[in-house]
């Protein structure tokens, strides 16, 4: 089935069209930090960047003011700087994380993941194309986490390394090939990412895409405490057009462990895109929020960039 990728850009909605949005990026000062803590065995580099985290807030106020002010706006009996300061210091092990700082090798990934709700994974992939939908909460690198336990995942977007290149044991899960880029910056830019991810989805491959940002003008928002979560109209038009299930998955770290959980997939695709779009929002918002509710120390993106 051939067609026209303009057919796959959100329709015009009067919003400011938001896409590409700026990708987060580090200060060559971090990524020269990060390649020297990569010598340090493991924890020990993530350790330290969690605490320069905290540090570096206090030299930085500006984001220092934002943890406190995310922190004072989050219910519950946490104090106000002991909860700011938990963000800082996962901020700083996140990007840590990000380049792989003393994780030598996949099977030391394997050692410290969990993933919860494989079987949803599993039992939408046997049926055909697959949408694993992301969230910039909590650890990123859900995609790398998902190949090294054996699932093909197909990232829109590319990974995120902060400064630290792996090593080549890490070569075969860092595939050049398994992502797509439908921000303009590659050959065939935006159109032509798109219409690579709608024709994976239909060829039964699994993609994996955030649903915040940056693919896309804004769709919808989901209110939290401290702001709102602005959610992006890319994976919508990919969904509307491939009618692939839509799996949300959340990150999350517990002590050392990075938890990935895969939830049951978003009720079946509405024909009437607006239908759609209402009931996509009716079931995120309720998993959005118990996470900011239980993880609010690994919200930095909420706290800091929204």
């Amino acid at each position: 089935m051939n067609a026209d990728p303009k057919a796959l850009l959100p329709a015009a909605s009067g919003r400011t069209e938001l896409w590409p949005v700026r990708p987060i990026s580090y200060s060559p000062a971090v990524k020269a930090v990060n390649r020297g803590l990569n010598l340090l065995p493991w924890p020990w580099g993530e350790d330290m960047m969690a605490l320069l985290g905290v540090v570096q807030a206090f030299a930085r106020v500006s984001r220092l003011r934002r943890a406190l002010r995310w922190a004072a706006a989050q219910p519950g009996a946490r104090g106000r700087w002991g909860l700011a300061l938990s963000l800082l210091s996962h901020h700083g092990r996140f990007i840590a994380m990000e380049a792989l700082v003393g994780i030598r090798e996949p099977e030391a990934l394997r050692r410290h993941l969990i993933v919860e709700g494989e079987e949803h994974l599993i039992k939408a992939a046997e049926k055909g194309g697959t949408l694993l939908l992301g969230f910039h909460l909590g650890p990123s690198h859900v995609p790398l986490a998902l190949r090294v336990i054996g699932h093909r995942v197909t990232l829109v977007g590319d990974l995120e390394h902060s400064g630290r290149r792996p090593g080549a044991t890490w070569l075969p899960f860092l595939n050049p090939s398994e992502s797509l880029s439908i921000s303009g910056r590659k050959p065939g830019g935006r159109l032509g990412g798109l219409y690579q991810a709608r024709r994976l989805l239909l060829d039964g491959g699994t993609l994996f895409i955030t649903a915040d940002g940056p693919f896309g003008s804004e769709a919808f928002r989901v209110p939290l405490p401290g702001g709102a979560m602005v959610i992006r109209s890319g994976w919508l038009a990919l969904r509307g057009h491939t009618r692939a299930p839509t799996l949300p998955v959340l990150t999350y770290l517990d002590g050392r462990k990075r938890v990935v959980t895969i939830h049951a997939a978003l009720p079946a695709v509405e024909a009437d895109p607006a239908r759609d779009m209402a009931v996509c929002r009716a079931a995120l918002s309720p998993l959005l929020e118990e996470y900011v509710q239980r993880f609010p120390e690994q919200c930095r993106s909420l706290a800091f960039w929204s």
